[in-house]
């Protein structure tokens, strides 16, 4: 079964800088998310057509909450925050992934035809300060409850991806421990490698 790896945009780089550090992972990420919330219209475009002319394939880009976007430059899909309805996009036939936060919220979208959900946060991050992860065994419940792929997200790091396949995730979505590592590079490479040895990965660091 192929294990996914999704690097997301974490909010806290610039433009020019989360540019720059997509092209340094793009051969070793399955998908680039644009997750900027702060970002108009224009930077969204700009960003894609960067990315296009560096040489990243369409089908590898995600974009938040744009569907307009993603149909003009036939993108990889659409990512929509948990709250918001995404059943008009369905027959776009883009990809579809949702973020949520509850079983009973994966049954939802999944049965309004999500075509991946984001599960999390999994553990500590701190991108959800103060905030109680929900765990390796809820995770498994949402994982169990839908025939969707379910991608874990909110403090993996390569250590702790093994556990996350072993409760049923189809892969991993990484914001800041790819984003923010000193050697963004070397950290993709480090997370794809976790995913393809799972748990012989785990017990071989």
């Amino acid at each position: 079964m192929k294990r996914f790896l999704h690097a997301v945009s974490t909010g806290r780089q610039s433009l020019a800088e989360w540019l720059e550090r997509s092209v340094l992972i793009k051969d070793e990420v399955d998908f680039l998310h644009i997750r900027e919330k702060s970002w108009d219209e224009n930077q969204v475009r700009y960003a894609v057509s960067q990315l296009l002319t560096e040489g990243v394939p369409a089908d590898k880009i995600i974009v938040n909450s744009r569907p307009q976007i993603a149909a003009q430059y036939q993108l990889g899909g659409i990512h929509f925050p948990e709250k918001y309805s995404f059943y008009p996009f369905i027959y776009q036939r883009s990809r579809v992934g949702v973020s949520v936060h509850s079983k009973q919220s994966a049954l939802d979208k999944a049965a309004a035809g999500a075509d991946y959900l984001f599960y999390g946060h999994i553990f500590a991050t701190k991108s959800k300060p103060g905030a109680a992860p929900r765990g390796l065994h809820l995770l498994q419940a949402v994982a169990e409850s839908v025939s969707c792929p379910v991608i874990a997200i909110g403090g993996i790091t390569p250590i702790n991806v093994p556990q996350c396949i072993e409760q049923g995730a189809q892969g991993i979505a990484v914001m800041s421990g790819i984003y923010e590592a000193s050697n963004p590079l070397k950290q993709a490479q480090a997370y794809k490698k976790a995913l393809k040895e799972g748990a012989g990965y785990e017990n071989n660091v």
